[in-house]
């Protein structure tokens, strides 16, 4: 028994990064690179998510950003600001990366992903858009997937799901650090939540 136990330590510590590494490849579900009517970038993630639009924006995917977010981080409360999450997604799409104002549109609204599929659903049927880009973090994007593609099939609009690589830590060494490691215990977490309340 203790020889056993001892070979299932050893085998577990010599394969825990290819077994790490498959943990965070099961969050990530991206949909192949095609055009789309509009780029949605989803709230949680202003620099990555939006750095990562105004490239696909750049390579002609699309001519229109559309922002979510309605909450407001604490950071921009201590500077004083009242910028929600989607009027700091625009103002790095428009500042930092020199997009069209005109062609950066924000939704100030929704504090979560359920939240956030209606409000892109109901702007997509509102503006009758036939296909729509949605844009979050890698690892958020199995749970995207699930929460959205229902949505959006049923009133037979093409959705593609992208995820922006993050600037804090490596997807496919996320355990090496405390951001990363956060992040996969999170998202997994949330998984489960979601899993059973829709």
């Amino acid at each position: 028994f203790l020889l056993l136990l001892s070979l299932l330590f050893i085998s577990a510590w010599v394969f825990r990064e290819p077994a790490l590494r498959s943990m965070g490849r099961l969050l990530v579900r991206e949909d192949e690179l095609v055009p789309a009517a509009a780029i949605f970038v989803l709230g949680g993630g202003a620099f990555d998510r939006a750095n990562e639009a105004a490239k696909l924006y750049k390579a002609g995917y699309s001519g229109k950003v559309v922002c979510t977010g309605g909450s407001i981080s604490g950071i921009i409360k201590v500077l004083g600001l009242k910028y929600t999450e989607s009027e700091v997604s625009q103002l790095n799409l428009i500042k930092n990366n020199g997009l069209p104002p005109e062609n950066v549109n924000i939704i100030p609204k929704g504090t979560s992903t359920h939240e956030e599929s209606l409000l892109i659903l109901d702007y997509c049927i509102r503006n009758r858009l036939s296909s729509a880009m949605v844009l979050s973090s890698k690892f958020h994007t199995r749970r995207v997937n699930r929460v959205f593609k229902p949505l959006f099939e049923k009133e037979g609009i093409t959705l593609i799901i992208r995820g922006a690589p993050s600037s804090d830590y490596s997807e496919d060494e996320w355990w090496k650090t405390e951001e990363g490691l956060i992040t996969v215990n999170n998202e997994f977490v949330k998984i489960v939540y979601y899993w059973f309340k829709y």
